[in-house]
């Protein structure tokens, strides 16, 4: 319990720290005093004056602050009398350092442990043109016409490209080279096909009582073979709390057991379902640097953009406000996922960041973004806003944010009582 206390204040503390760290750096490079600089709410428990700002450690970490000179009270200069591209810059600098160290996580997640990716070896789906095209299940796709199939997203992207017409597909079935005509239609209906083999077992889950071990091919479950990882995955969900037979091959062993998976609710459709606790083992490609940063670069933009599309669709009720989550919710993940391993936890870090960097450019008042909303309405109306406004706006800002942590909480303790 103390060692997930300290885990959790880490994760959150690193970071709150690099966020406040950006408003600091830039607020110092652009010569505005800083009074103080704090990470964590409420008593000071540790504190240290380095020239004009004094550095504090606070009992609550579950958030941070900068004071600069001039930041509440416009009379004293400072920060209020810098121009108004150097004060956006000062308050951006938070959000903004925080999708930089998710950026720099995933760079090293990548460098450290490699990029994931599925192999060309395809499942066409029953009824479908590829089945009739002459496609087994394991054919490895080597060519689509001239064209070089290195991983299954190629060739699912040159497969979106030629819808119309029929290409050339020359595959490898065993030892066999083959070449198939292939009419493409609208709709990809080849899958990757995931051999179940255990990569990973999560800590404590029921994978982890029985023994499994990465490595282990499940051969069958429930006393159905089964050859693909989806295969197995969709027996273990439909028989949540139900004590099923498992048969795996470790080596040369072929070793039965049984086991009960633990029954979970998907946070959208509060669909309840069973999991075992094991990841699918995937081939890695390791990266130069270069290219490394290259992935870290488009995987940032990817979730970036998908945060902006999910708080989009919460909004617009699209996706059930349910699955917004607050403290206890994020200090649950945070414990999970140290128990997948390093990895996995580099990954969720680095995906929190960016979520910071995300809602704190939110344009609500309080927060970075709407402040720098503020800024802007104030220049171009080529005057400050009065006390009056801006004592509206910061009302309206904490009324939002503090009905969002009741609303969030009640949503983590409705899934404690659920669970």
């Amino acid at each position: 319990m103390f060692s997930s206390i300290i885990l959790v204040a880490l994760f959150i503390g690193v970071l709150i720290t690099f966020h406040e760290f950006g408003h600091l750096i830039v607020a110092k490079i652009s010569h505005i005093p800083v009074e103080s600089f704090s990470i964590g709410f409420g008593p000071v428990v540790l504190k240290k004056k380095i020239g004009e700002t004094e550095y504090r450690l606070s009992l609550i970490p579950l958030g941070g602050y900068i004071k600069m000179t001039g930041e509440e009270n416009p009379e004293e200069g400072g920060f209020s009398d810098k121009p108004f591209g150097i004060r956006v810059a000062v308050i951006a600098a938070g959000p903004v350092f925080n999708l930089i160290l998710g950026f720099l996580m995933i760079t090293v997640m990548y460098l450290i442990f490699g990029l994931k990716y599925l192999t060309p070896t395809v499942y066409p789906l029953p009824n479908s043109k590829a089945k009739a095209a002459g496609l087994q299940p394991g054919d490895i796709i080597l060519f689509v016409d001239k064209e070089t199939i290195p991983d299954f997203a190629t060739l699912e992207r040159i497969l979106e490209k030629k819808t119309i017409g029929s290409v050339s597909l020359q595959v490898l079935r065993g030892r066999e080279k083959l070449v198939l005509n292939y009419d493409v239609p609208e709709s990809l209906e080849i899958e990757p096909l995931l051999v179940p083999v255990v990569d990973r077992v999560r800590a404590g889950s029921p994978a982890a009582k029985i023994g499994l071990r990465p490595g282990d091919i499940i051969k069958s479950v429930a006393g159905t073979p089964v050859e693909r990882w989806e295969d197995f995955v969709d027996i273990v969900m439909k028989n949540g709390g139900n004590r099923i037979e498992i048969t795996y091959l470790r080596g040369d062993n072929l070793i039965t057991d049984s086991i009960t998976p633990a029954v979970t609710s998907d946070q959208l459709t509060n669909e309840r379902f069973g999991q075992i606790g094991v990841w699918v083992r995937l081939p890695k490609r390791n990266l130069s640097f270069p290219v490394a940063l290259y992935e870290a670069v488009r995987r940032t933009g990817y979730i970036t953009v998908q945060t902006f599309v999910i708080i989009y669709k919460v909004i617009t009720r699209q996706i059930s406000t349910r699955v917004i989550g607050g403290p206890i919710m994020v200090a649950k993940i945070a414990y999970e996922g140290a128990s997948w391993g390093a990895e996995y936890f580099l990954a969720l870090w680095a995906l929190l960041s960016v979520n910071l960097f995300v809602v704190n450019m939110l344009p609500v008042p309080v927060l970075d973004g709407g402040r720098i909303l503020l800024d802007i309405i104030a220049h171009l109306r080529r005057r400050k806003l009065s006390e009056r406004e801006l004592t509206w706006a910061a009302n309206i800002g904490w009324a939002l944010i503090g009905l969002l942590i009741v609303f969030t909480i009640f949503n983590d303790i409705l899934r404690l009582i659920r669970k």
